[in-house]
C-alpha cells in the first residue's frame, strides 16, 4: 500500500499535536477533550488546538 506524501505530513502533524496535547500541563479531561477533537475532526481540531488550547497553558 502506498501512501502519498500530503498523508504521511498529515500523519506527522496529527502525532505532534497529540504528544503536544499528552505532554502539556492541561488536566487530564481537557487532554481528553483535546484529543477527541483532533481525531473528530482532523484538521480542524489541530488548527483549534494551536490556536486555542495551547492559549490555555499560559
Amino acid at each position: 500500500m502506498e501512501f502519498s506524501l500530503g498523508f504521511m505530513l498529515y500523519l506527522l502533524v496529527v502525532i505532534i499535536a497529540l504528544v503536544d496535547i499528552l505532554k502539556g500541563s492541561l488536566s487530564l479531561i481537557k487532554k481528553l477533550l483535546w484529543c477527541i477533537v483532533v481525531f473528530v475532526v482532523p484538521v480542524a481540531g489541530i488548527i483549534l488546538y494551536y490556536l486555542v488550547g495551547r492559549a490555555d497553558r499560559a
